[in-house]
């Protein structure tokens, strides 16, 4: 160590690292002094090694990502988040302006005075004059009315985009999951045809069976080989789409924890769409739309009432000075507003009607998902308890029974193709119920995913 003087330790590094660093230097040290090799062709090597053999380390010694991983960091890096939450913050400055009084005027005029006839005093002269417009409530109200609604709809609106990403992310990280349980088992049936294809060439090569079964067990081996390959590369597919959802800040090589699906007891249909009512942002986004809508037409309407406004003003002669105080009134007299009001009222009929059809799809999709749940949750049971329960004694009843002679392999290959199947249609169906639940929590807008948005805002 002490013939490495410009090697700098590096203490970030954790403890496996701090080894297999301290081991490429032994190695430089060992192959320098065999070959005679000067220092600074020593600490090229060194950089050399480490450029080599870093990133490898890094990638071994790299934390694999829970599904909560995952959702916080696309909840901190999604643009479409970020840009509802920019808008968020735009919507509050609309409210301060709203919010905002109205600013005074003030003139000021300067001038001489001279006297044409000569009856008049010369001298210099001067007036000022202030007009404060008055925000009446009858406006004043219904404005920043308008724009708390629009503010809840963009909170809302913010809220939807949240949870959203959450579903998605969460269906992504569950296709991975099947995706790696599909492809164990196909590495499981591959083993399993292999040891009977060879048990067969052992077979055949005696004569002791027929050359068509040794023809059918090594069709299996080859399909199971296809089939493992099929599984692989949908494994690489779910993790790129996992990672597109996520975001690029999630690094190409990562690992994921592995979680196994877990299904949960839901509440009564009725109970479930009482929550939705309350909770889900969809439509608490649609309800604030016909509120800031109303609102909007109620400015409109009270806009035909008259504005009042206060002045001051002073003139100031070289004989005398003038002190006026007054209130300004406009009359709606020409202008209506009705343009205004119908184009308010237009907008008003057309979030409520937003607002049910935003209802109706809800209530539809929220059917719909329950009767998936109801119907995936009774085909895994009994897939579960009683089919692959079946599948896999009859496949070991006809193991049993070819090695005893009492029934050929193809009997014995059908068993067992007829075990996979319900084996893979069972981890397919368990992830299917995953799916939906997760539909039905972005529906409900689950508590869990609240609290969850709420820990990764700033």
């Amino acid at each position: 160590m002490n013939s490495l003087p410009h090697i700098v330790y590096l203490r970030s590094f954790d403890h496996h690292f701090k080894l297999d660093f301290l081991n490429l230097l032994m190695l430089s040290k060992r192959i320098t002094n065999h070959y005679n090799i000067p220092r600074v062709l020593r600490f090229i090597l060194v950089i050399w090694l480490c450029a080599f053999f870093c990133p490898q380390v890094f990638s071994q010694n790299q934390k694999p990502f829970t599904s909560k991983d995952l959702i916080s960091i696309a909840l901190e890096s999604s643009p479409q988040v970020l840009a509802a939450r920019d808008q968020y913050q735009t919507v509050q400055g609309q409210l301060s302006v709203a919010k905002a009084i109205p600013n005074p005027e003030f003139e000021f005029n300067a001038g001489q005075q001279r006297s044409v006839t000569g009856s008049l005093p010369v001298g210099n002269v001067s007036s000022w004059s202030i007009h404060q417009p008055l925000d009446m409530p009858y406006t004043r109200a219904p404005r920043i009315n308008a724009a708390q609604a629009n503010l809840n709809a963009a909170e809302a609106t913010r809220l939807a985009f949240e949870i959203d990403l959450i579903a998605r992310v969460k269906q992504r990280f569950f296709d991975l999951m099947r995706s790696q349980a599909q492809a164990k088992a196909a590495e499981e049936d591959l083993s399993l045809t292999k040891q009977i294809r060879d048990r067969m060439q052992v077979r055949y090569d005696q004569g002791e069976t027929a050359r068509f079964e040794f023809i059918r067990t090594q069709t299996e081996y080859l399909n199971a080989k296809i089939n493992v390959e099929s599984s692989n590369l949908r494994v690489e597919q779910a993790r790129s789409q996992l990672r597109q959802v996520v975001g690029h800040q999630l690094p190409s090589n990562f690992t994921v924890v592995s979680e196994e699906p877990k299904t949960e007891i839901l509440p009564p249909l009725a109970e479930l769409m009482r929550e939705i009512y309350e909770q889900s942002p969809e439509l608490q986004r649609a309800k604030a739309e016909v509120e800031a809508s109303e609102y909007r037409l109620s400015g409109e309407q009270n806009a035909r009432l008259p504005k009042l406004s206060l002045k001051a003003q002073q003139y100031n002669d070289p004989s005398y000075t003038d002190r006026l105080f007054g209130v300004v009134v406009q009359i709606p007299i020409w202008d209506l507003k009705r343009g205004q009001i119908a184009e308010a009222q237009a907008n008003r009929s057309k979030a409520k009607n937003q607002l049910n059809l935003q209802t109706q799809n809800l209530e539809m999709q929220l059917e719909i998902a329950y009767q998936q749940f109801q119907l995936i949750s009774s085909q895994v049971k009994i897939l579960d308890q009683e089919v692959v329960v079946l599948a896999a004694s009859a496949g070991r009843i006809a193991e049993i029974s070819y090695r005893y002679g009492e029934r050929g392999m193809l009997e014995y290959l059908d068993a067992q193709r007829t075990f996979r199947a319900a084996r893979n249609d069972l981890i397919k169906s368990r992830f299917d119920l995953i799916n939906v639940i997760t539909e039905i929590q972005r529906l409900r807008a689950s508590p869990d995913w609240l609290l969850q948005i709420k820990s990764t805002q700033p």
